[in-house]
């Protein structure tokens, strides 16, 4: 298992109730991760929506329908600070009663941000750090990111970590203290999806499988409102429902969901799981439940 496949472990057993949503704010990221695949979900997402940004009015909506023991992470298959209003989102899971973690690289994220930001207290607070170009894009780190950073750093949040895939950007070397900066390596090849010369796919997991992470209840919302299985789906090809008109625990009881974890158990048909770097295959008669969550 990588570092990262263990940090998210980590950042999981923090929360007790094991069920996560994870927000996507955005149709589309301008960081441009090499092993990001946001081609592939532009290009299932369009057909589907054209929405761009997550409604705020739309979020409250989705969010009233979550139970507050789920944990609120924003990520999902974009850069969350690319939304405008981001901060506010946050703001508000957190004022609803929510575990609320972080996954962000900074880019779109101001002063006003971190000030507001530095007054929550979060489970996980992880900034991806940018590289000096072999992964992300580094034409993104100018005076404004650089002046965000050096804020974020003096903010002493408790809870945060920052990691790096590769060298860190030369700009950002003398802002992070070297004790604070955790490196690691390419996190996973997103079931098959990346660049044969970033990391080479895992062989498909035949049979019963276990997703070591849980990830089957690390869901991602998107920006019209539908749920895809985790954060690994940016070809939607698992898609539970959607939380503009269902119910959070519908989520689980539907068809969709039903499919994945029969599948799970061996049952044939497509499932997305069987080429991902956090399945396990399962060759006892343990059985994975549709309940199942830690």
């Amino acid at each position: 298992m990588t570092a990262y496949h263990m940090m998210l472990q980590n950042s999981r057993a923090s929360h007790p109730g094991g069920r996560v949503l994870e927000i996507t704010t955005t149709a589309g990221c301008i960081v441009r991760c090499s092993y990001c695949p946001q081609d592939r979900f532009a290009d299932r997402q369009r057909p589907v929506s054209q929405a761009k940004h997550l409604g705020v009015q739309d979020f409250k909506r989705c969010l009233a329908r979550v139970p507050t023991a789920t944990g609120i992470g924003f990520a999902g298959y974009s850069e969350p600070w690319l939304h405008p209003a981001c901060t506010g989102m946050v703001e508000h899971a957190y004022a609803r009663g929510h575990d609320v973690r972080i996954f962000t690289t900074l880019v779109g994220m101001n002063g006003s941000d971190v000030r507001r930001l530095q007054v929550l207290q979060f489970s996980a607070f992880v900034v991806h750090v940018p590289d000096d170009g072999t992964y992300m894009n580094s034409r993104l780190i100018g005076k404004t990111y650089l002046n965000v950073m050096r804020r974020l750093v003096e903010a002493n949040i408790p809870s945060i970590r920052f990691v790096v895939l590769g060298n860190v950007h030369p700009d950002l070397a003398d802002i992070i203290p070297a004790k604070m900066l955790k490196r690691l390596r390419p996190l996973s090849s997103r079931r098959g999806h990346i660049d044969l010369n970033i990391i080479k796919p895992r062989q498909p997991v035949v049979g019963p499988l276990t997703c070591m992470g849980k990830q089957q209840y690390r869901n991602v919302l998107l920006p019209n409102g539908d749920v895809t299985l985790c954060c690994m789906d940016f070809e939607r090809r698992h898609v539970l429902g959607n939380l503009l008109r269902d119910e959070y625990e519908d989520l689980f009881e539907g068809r969709t969901f039903s499919e994945i974890v029969d599948r799970m158990n061996g049952t044939d048909g497509f499932l997305l799981c069987r080429i991902c770097e956090f399945a396990k295959p399962q060759t006892s008669e343990w059985c994975v439940g549709a309940d199942q969550q830690s």
